[in-house]
């Protein structure tokens, strides 16, 4: 008969985490980081951006988040009237019910979305991801715990060229601080040219129908974060959202890392 007691799962866990906390110490030891934005190295790293930068972040999302639209995240000013929405979105159909970013799609924020869009770059999601959930506690704390997290899906064809999915990587990298489930009922049945140059109309005209939701009873009712990386016109979480509502869902919340202006 063994002598030895199973290990209690609470000791299991203190276990593992020293584990882990070990293996992070050789990594950083062996593979030293080096922040992303200002090219800061050296052994007080311990991910791809510095503690300055990652403050500088912090700060900015702070300051958008005082002094944006809960609507349509667009930065509004102090005396703004929010009733019904901001200026820009007050009397429009968005097809999502909310919206919130960690900042402006500018400078540093441009630079890790753009790095993001790449699929080498793929390991950044999650730091992103913690990034967004640690800016927008106090908004996300608010979401019902039944909430899923639902990536805007790609088109087969771009997904194909791309190699992944930024948005995917990203609800990933959100998932875990937040403690919400990814469901990807989503479907892009819909190849649509590239959006970036077109005017708001046009973007509207080309999302019209390109998305369709699976058929689910446990949507009903569900309020969803739909997750991309960057809101522009809204033309395509617009187009989501309204999938996910015809499919059932109640409330359809956006999250973004960035904010177009």
């Amino acid at each position: 008969m063994s002598l030895m007691r199973p290990l209690s799962s609470s000791m299991r866990r203190i276990l593992a985490q020293g584990l882990a906390s070990c293996v992070r110490a050789v990594d950083d030891l062996v593979f030293p980081w080096t922040c992303l934005l200002c090219g800061t190295e050296g052994g007080a790293l311990h991910g791809p951006l510095c503690a300055s930068c990652r403050a500088g972040l912090l700060d900015a999302a702070a300051v958008a988040g005082a002094s944006a639209c809960p609507r349509c995240a667009l930065p509004i000013g102090p005396y703004a009237d929010l009733r019904r929405g901001c200026a820009e979105c007050r009397g429009h159909s968005l097809g999502f019910d909310a919206a919130l970013a960690l900042a402006p799609y500018a400078e540093s924020l441009r630079d890790l979305c753009l790095r993001l869009k790449h699929e080498r770059n793929a390991w950044l999601a999650p730091w992103l991801g913690n990034l967004l959930a640690e800016a927008r506690q106090s908004e996300f704390a608010r979401l019902p715990r039944d909430t899923w997290i639902v990536p805007v899906p790609l088109h087969w064809r771009r997904r194909l060229q791309r190699g992944y999915n930024q948005a995917e990587a990203l609800a990933k990298g959100l998932s875990r601080p937040l403690d919400l489930r990814i469901r990807q009922p989503l479907r892009r049945i819909k190849a649509t040219d590239r959006l970036a140059h077109k005017a708001a109309s046009d973007r509207m005209d080309a999302m019209r129908q390109a998305f369709r939701a699976r058929p689910d009873p446990s949507l009903n009712g569900r309020t969803i974060l739909l997750v991309d990386d960057i809101l522009t016109t809204g033309a395509t979480c617009g187009a989501a959202a309204r999938a996910l509502k015809q499919a059932g869902a109640k409330r359809v919340i956006v999250a973004v890392l960035a904010r177009t202006l």
